[in-house]
């Protein structure tokens, strides 16, 4: 694993130079990062000020999701939706993922469409059409541009922070869903508990932390290199933040894979008998004879677990040879009552996407 705290490759950022990673970061990746806590606490405002009143008591049909193009809205409604099965019971109502409004949609659904792209003429029609069949519809888009102008008025608004570019908001998208879903009565989503476990997360990840005491740090050497590098999770809320954390670190060009603890079993079970698998586009351009075998490199894992029990996981993963578990590092966001489960799943969230930003800052 390289040395990520010295400054020995070209454009590299020593991550302990806090002053070098704030004038390093031209795109204000950091700066932005380190806003989660105010995403969702935007959210939790417009909660508080009544926007999702007329979901008070509602029993939908179904929840539609629309994100159109934005991924970074499917991953949120991934993480959201394993949030409510697990923790919020029989009273979540059917969630429904969709890139465009499906045609049954009517006056017994909700509708959330949530993205980036204000000019998404797809989510535009999608507010329009779900407001003039007559369901509840909840905006989670900047108000502007064609989706700003649909609805008729007929609409319900979560705007994000209007300083913070879209394509950074993905925990606002993480707060509109769990918004909506608690006005619906499903239980363990409060946005503002997640809000404040956010807060508390970032306060022990900033620039100034020194590696050895700041996991968003620790989480960007653990990632960093070119090494085959693998997210393995065991329920389905670690699923959901496994792709996030792929797509997040994938997005500063680091190329990672997720898989669940059992497929990965299999996989190191097949290698170990002598079939490892090979990179197929590696395999295009390979002869045994004159390249000699295949070299196979080792394969590094990070564990995640969120909603199961760990020690029966890290049992269940005993025959990995490289396993490094995320939630033994760094601080946990606990309190009196404890955070509850979507809060912890926010703060993790919050700690990737900076981590990510120290990747790309760091020249990693």
């Amino acid at each position: 694993m390289p040395d990520l705290t010295s400054d020995t490759g070209a454009g590299r950022v020593d991550l302990d130079d806090a002053e070098a990673l704030r004038s390093s970061d031209a795109t204000g990746a950091l700066l932005h990062a380190s806003m989660g806590g105010a995403q969702i606490r935007a959210v939790a405002t417009a909660v508080d000020a009544g926007a999702l009143e007329a979901l008070v008591g509602f029993r939908p049909r179904a929840l539609v999701w629309v994100h159109g193009r934005s991924a970074r809205a499917r991953h949120a409604a991934g993480v959201v939706t394993a949030l409510a099965e697990g923790v919020g019971g029989p009273g979540v109502p059917p969630l429904v993922h969709a890139h465009t409004l499906p045609a049954w949609v009517g006056a017994l659904d909700v509708v959330l469409v949530s993205g980036d792209d204000a000019g998404d003429r797809d989510l535009a029609s999608a507010v329009d059409a779900a407001a003039h069949r007559g369901a509840a519809v909840v905006v989670d888009v900047p108000r502007e541009g064609p989706v700003g102008e649909s609805g008729g008025g007929r609409a319900t608004w979560l705007p994000p922070l209007p300083y913070l570019p879209p394509h950074r908001g993905i925990l606002h998208h993480l707060a509109a869903g769990m918004a909506v879903l608690d006005a619906l009565g499903v239980p363990g989503l409060g946005v503002a508990a997640a809000a404040d476990a956010v807060d508390a997360e970032l306060e022990g990840l900033g620039p100034d932390l020194s590696t050895p005491v700041n996991p968003a740090k620790l989480l960007a050497r653990s990632v960093a290199g070119t090494d085959p590098l693998v997210w393995i999770h065991s329920d389905p809320v670690s699923s959901a933040y496994c792709d996030r954390a792929v797509a997040a670190f994938c997005d500063v060009g680091r190329v990672t894979a997720s898989s669940s603890v059992s497929d990965a079993v299999r996989s190191q079970a097949e290698r170990a008998q002598g079939r490892p698998p090979v990179d197929p586009l590696a395999s295009l351009f390979h002869d045994d004879q004159l390249d000699g075998a295949r070299e196979v490199l080792p394969i590094r894992h990070l564990g995640m677990v969120l909603g199961a029990d760990e020690d029966v996981v890290r049992l269940a993963a005993g025959p990995l040879a490289d396993v490094e578990w995320i939630t033994d590092r760094g601080r946990d966001t606990v309190g009196d009552p404890p955070t509850p489960l979507s809060g912890r799943v926010a703060a993790l969230m919050a700690r990737t996407e900076l981590s990510a930003a120290y990747l790309l800052v760091g020249g990693l």
